[in-house]
């Protein structure tokens, strides 16, 4: 037989953690969608770049500019970092020099991430091979 106090011990851990609000972070997948796409990028269509779990991934390409990015019927979030998320050369500065040395512009990455439940995918590309309107967020991770 059951003890009560192991029962009402039970219960009152799981309303804890529920009504905590307590969030499990989801496994977060960088893809450098430049890359990823390639010469694809020199052709008008749409073109399958990955996967999103068991979704597919395609971007649609048009004047050499990624207009869109989908993967079967997974939401997606148009984001936009200052910090390079996803590179062949990650971890390198890049200097652009004029007498004293002094910091290049920032770049503005952009990026479409779709979510699954238990991940978060994001294809990143720099400005130049996106369309930029003011639909684009800051990322967060999810």
């Amino acid at each position: 037989m059951i003890d009560r106090r192991i029962l009402i011990g039970v219960f009152v851990a799981t309303s804890v953690l529920i009504g905590g609000g307590i969030a499990f972070a989801k496994n977060a997948h960088h893809f450098n969608g430049h890359s990823t796409l390639g010469e694809k990028l020199n052709q008008n269509g749409k073109h399958e770049v990955g996967k999103a779990g068991n979704a597919t991934v395609t971007a649609e390409v048009n004047n050499k500019k990624v207009v869109n990015m989908s993967a079967g019927n997974l939401p997606v979030r148009k984001v936009k970092s200052a910090k390079k998320m996803a590179s062949a050369d990650q971890g390198l500065t890049r200097l652009a020099a004029n007498g004293p040395d002094r910091l290049a512009q920032i770049e503005v990455y952009y990026g479409y991430c779709f979510d699954t439940a238990t991940d978060e995918y994001c294809y990143w590309y720099p400005a130049a091979d996106v369309i930029v309107t003011d639909t684009w967020i800051d990322y967060t991770p999810i």
